[in-house]
């Protein structure tokens, strides 16, 4: 069955059925929370409508509108014994754009956890040594700093102790802190997909020279209905930037997309027809200025007041890197 939702694809596949070449794995004990995180991102569910989603029974596939494919695998207990082959079938893990991403509920049971992660870690990395392995601490909703920061430190703690004593390679995983009821998720599985995408180097590089030659603070490429970005220049984000990106983003798209449904075809090559504008104030210093690329892809530049008082430069650079950025990642 295949359901479209905005810029992403639903699927519910059989196991025997063939991986796409840019892929995340979603991995964990059952109802350890990663259904939930890809119905709120991917399905645009509020968090209270998925705390009591029924665990995944077949593998679920949502398609990104860059060609990553995001695989919700059945939780399970005891991947040694699982009778779904695919989980275990070396082939999962191979390629240079595959990633990892395992699910810990930090209220649950989190020794059991990771007695399943490490399972999981030396069969992965038995085929594919480079593979990216991020570990969602997730849940944290609802717990204080302090306990949150202890949670985390102990998690990594026992997993590169364990990979040392292993003998695995611990260079790329990655730890995260997540919880549905706010961003956290959408800026997580960001930074999971940015190395995925197609040409992936060369954006970032077109981003950064966009940044410079405009005189930006920090540019993002968004995939709109997702909330989640694809790339961004190399200047460090900070997580408040984030959130409000994602509320802007929020508060103009339902706008922005009924306008877009009336371009046609033959429009879309006019830069000024697909170049729809948005500015929004950060605070009396800086505005967010959003550049609509197509139906589903934005820019989101962030910059001094000033700048977008004489915008002349930066509507003309825009424009140029929409267009690039069209030819790159065609929709």
């Amino acid at each position: 069955m295949t359901t479209e939702i905005g810029s992403t694809v639903l699927t519910h596949q059989k196991g025997s059925e063939q991986l796409a070449e840019r892929r995340v794995l979603f991995m964990g004990l059952p109802r350890s929370g990663k259904s939930s995180i890809l119905s709120v991102v991917f399905e645009n569910a509020h968090p209270y409508q998925v705390i009591s989603i029924l665990p995944t029974q077949e593998r679920v596939v949502y398609h990104m509108v860059t060609g990553i494919e995001i695989y919700d695998f059945p939780g399970i207990d005891d991947y040694a014994e699982t009778q779904f082959s695919n989980v275990v079938d070396p082939s999962v893990y191979s390629g240079d754009t595959t990633a990892l991403v395992y699910v810990i509920d930090s209220q649950g049971d989190i020794q059991g956890s990771l007695v399943t992660l490490f399972t999981v870690m030396r069969a992965a990395q038995a085929v594919n040594e480079q593979l990216p392995i991020h570990i969602f601490i997730h849940k944290v909703d609802g717990l204080s700093e302090e306990l949150k920061q202890d949670i985390q430190q102990d998690i990594q703690q026992r997993v590169l102790k364990n990979m040392g004593y292993e003998n695995l390679n611990s260079t790329f995983v990655y730890f995260h802190r997540t919880t549905i009821f706010d961003e956290s998720v959408r800026e997580a599985l960001s930074r999971v997909v940015q190395r995925l995408v197609p040409r992936y180097q060369n954006l970032e590089n077109l981003l950064n020279s966009f940044c410079t030659k405009s005189g930006l603070d920090k540019v993002f490429l968004f995939d709109v209905g997702t909330k989640i970005y694809l790339s961004m220049d190399s200047s460090p984000t900070e997580p408040q930037l984030y959130t409000f990106s994602c509320q802007t983003i929020d508060a103009m798209v339902d706008m922005t997309l009924i306008f877009l449904s009336d371009i046609t075809s033959a429009a879309e090559d006019d830069d000024e027809m697909l170049m729809q504008r948005t500015v929004v104030g950060l605070d009396n210093n800086t505005k967010i200025f959003i550049y609509h690329i197509n139906s589903y892809l934005a820019l989101l530049c962030v910059g001094s007041a000033q700048l977008f008082r004489q915008k002349s430069l930066l509507e003309f650079n825009s424009t140029k890197i929409a267009r690039a950025i069209r030819q790159m990642l065609p929709s």
